[in-house]
């Protein structure tokens, strides 16, 4: 298993990058939780970039959509720049769709625009948050 590398940005968006990931794995989104745990303690705004992604395996996008991680996840975007990618990644969207807000986008600046865009008010319960719908 190939484990991505996880940093805290100056914007304060946790990254991931599975540059050297074609397949999602259980494993992987695993050790990807617990780096993200060890930046940051409560939830997170999470951009992850996916640019040989193919594949997301079921039991890495059960746990995705899990209550483990969305306790530690205020919204996720993930960035593509495949058709293959994009295929993935709305398989996952459509059969474990998140609890969260979650959206597929090109590119990071456009990820980053609607992460921070976002309005998760201080009212709001993990239950009032939708899971967005990604128009490509």
């Amino acid at each position: 298993m190939t484990a991505p590398r996880v940093w805290l940005g100056t914007d304060g968006i946790v990254h991931v990058d599975y540059s050297a990931v074609g397949v999602l794995t259980l494993a992987a989104v695993k050790a990807e939780l617990e780096f993200r745990r060890s930046l940051v303690p409560g939830k997170q705004l999470v951009m992850a970039r996916l640019p040989g992604i193919w594949r997301v395996d079921v039991e890495a996008a059960t746990f995705l959509a899990s209550p483990e991680v969305t306790r530690h996840t205020l919204a996720e975007a993930g960035v593509v720049q495949s058709s293959l990618g994009i295929a993935a990644l709305r398989v996952f969207e459509l059969y474990h769709p998140p609890p969260f807000p979650f959206r597929i986008f090109g590119s990071e600046e456009d990820a980053k625009e609607w992460l921070l865009g976002l309005e998760l008010g201080a009212g709001m319960n993990d239950q009032d948050h939708p899971t967005l719908r990604t128009y490509w």
